[in-house]
């Protein structure tokens, strides 16, 4: 009877460390916890203060130009600025 034995990776192009989304996500985590602790002064997480610097550009804005700008839908928007703003 044959061992389970995961398939073999044909070469290193799918080792995490070649991935260009792994470099992204690891540079975004790195940005949002460098302003982690400044955020938390103001009683903000790093989204609501995207929404701020949007807001700040243009106070008058709809809840779809902000989402737009920052590339969320109102369903992930909507629940953060009632929250906050």
């Amino acid at each position: 009877m044959p061992e389970n034995k995961a398939p073999p990776v044909c070469d290193d192009l799918m080792s995490l460390d070649r991935q260009v989304c792994f470099a992204l996500y690891a540079a975004s985590n790195l940005v949002t916890r460098q302003y982690r602790p400044l955020l938390a002064e103001l009683g903000l997480t790093f989204p609501q203060y995207l929404v701020m610097l949007v807001l700040w550009e243009s106070e008058q804005q709809t809840v779809g130009a902000i989402g737009e700008r920052l590339h969320l839908d109102s369903g992930t928007l909507t629940p953060l600025a009632e929250r906050r703003l």
